[in-house]
């Protein structure tokens, strides 16, 4: 599958979320709109297609992962700051220009049989990066901060998250930029950015796509 048929894809899955058709069934402005504010291209199809990408190239039938980034096309306002925010995450936001101009995946991976061992890939548009070698220190906990795909059940239900994060963040015109999966202690969160003109907002989900809290940034 080609990018350009890959993004309509992506586009025709937000909009059929929340209407009745896909591109003719809606007028383009009122479209596009919806593709903005239902997360720009932030849906489930993009993550499964990545894990399906991924473990197909690292030869895992279920990943094992540090950190996971969806970013949509409006991401270069994102910023993620969390009172409780883990080593892993930060270091992760810290590593470069994570923006996007498509409807990005971003994956910390440890390959099979290499325990001390992370690489970062990126999907964009059904195509996965090569690995990118990320540092690691004697002190990084990966067994502690790492998780398996099969552990989030919420990434099954991006459409749902990016709706209630939009609702309880209570922003006019809120967008959600990104969604971010990691470890929190014990806990996998999912954790979506809305931003608007006048505010953002961080709002956090359980493992399994379950609201948890709303955080004014």
């Amino acid at each position: 599958m080609n990018r350009a048929n890959w993004f309509r894809i992506l586009l025709c899955v937000a909009v059929l979320g929340g209407t009745s058709g896909c591109i003719g069934a809606v007028d383009r402005a009122d479209f596009e709109n919806q593709i903005r504010t239902r997360g720009g291209g932030l849906v489930s199809a993009l993550p499964r297609a990545a894990v399906a990408a991924l473990a197909e190239r690292i030869g895992a039938g279920d990943p094992d992962v540090n950190v996971i980034l969806l970013t949509a096309p409006n991401s270069t306002q994102f910023r993620l700051v969390l009172n409780d925010q883990p080593t892993q995450v930060t270091n992760f936001l810290d590593s470069g220009d994570l923006t996007a101009r498509e409807p990005t995946v971003r994956l910390r991976v440890r390959p099979p049989g290499q325990p001390r061992v992370l690489d970062e890939y990126s999907f964009t548009l059904g195509d996965l990066s090569s690995p990118r070698p990320v540092r690691v220190s004697a002190l990084d906990d990966l067994d502690g901060e790492n998780f398996t795909i099969s552990e989030v059940p919420g990434l099954a239900h991006i459409e749902d998250i990016v709706d209630t994060a939009r609702t309880r963040s209570e922003i006019p015109d809120g967008q959600v930029t990104a969604i971010i999966v990691s470890r929190f202690d014990r806990d996998i969160r999912m954790v979506a950015n809305v931003v608007s003109a006048r505010s953002e907002a961080v709002v956090e989900f359980d493992r399994t796509g379950a609201f948890l809290r709303v955080q004014q940034v």
